[in-house]
């Protein structure tokens, strides 16, 4: 049986500071781009085996992916997955207006792209800054899809072995109305360990 990992104390706070920081960054820029005051909270940080992860993203309905491949010192994809409500609101809040289907049109698109690179950068280049190791994205894909079917698609993608996915919880609050995120931080064996090995060098380890 395989052993599963767990975030040290240690780690998880990294991480989660990281994540406060990234978050403060898109909350500005969120706020400038729907002009109105966004918070953004990140009330859950974990490593899942990759096993593990289609359950605890699961979704009764299609949901959005916006994925964007890493680049740098490690190899893997980010998505931020939102449910169809969510990624409309935010749409609406961004454009004024949204249309009532199922589908998103091309403008959609690339409002979700934007707001997908604005929550995924702001956590890497502040991951990157922390850490001191190179870390990048390149530009978004936006999927609509069940989330076990975007989760495969993502994994399909990697040639490199992935054990374990690093989840985050994230929820907006805009005028007074909760949006909840999640985003998912796939890499190889070897860059979750070249990560985490660089936050225990902070401890002196």
């Amino acid at each position: 049986m395989e052993d599963i990992k767990v975030l040290t104390d240690f780690q998880y706070d990294a991480l989660k500071e990281v994540g406060n920081i990234g978050i403060g960054n898109a909350t500005t820029s969120l706020s400038q781009m729907v002009n109105k005051k966004v918070d953004i909270s990140l009330p859950d940080l974990k490593l899942v085996p990759i096993i593990k992860v289609p359950i605890i993203v699961k979704n009764a309905a299609p949901v959005v992916g916006i994925i964007q491949q890493l680049k740098g010192d490690s190899s893997g994809f980010l998505v931020l997955l939102l449910s169809k409500d969510s990624a409309k609101l935010l749409i609406k809040l961004v454009l004024g207006q949204t249309e009532n289907n199922t589908t998103f049109n091309e403008m959609e698109q690339s409002v979700l792209k934007e707001l997908g690179n604005i929550m995924n950068g702001t956590y890497i280049s502040s991951l990157s800054n922390f850490l001191g190791i190179a870390l990048g994205l390149l530009p978004p894909n936006q999927v609509y899809d069940m989330s076990d079917a975007i989760i495969n698609q993502i994994v399909g993608m990697m040639s490199m072995d992935v054990e374990d996915v690093l989840f985050m919880r994230t929820e907006f609050t805009v005028n007074s109305e909760k949006i909840d995120g999640r985003i998912l931080i796939f890499t190889d064996s070897d860059s979750l360990t070249r990560i985490l090995g660089a936050i225990n060098k902070l401890l002196g380890k």
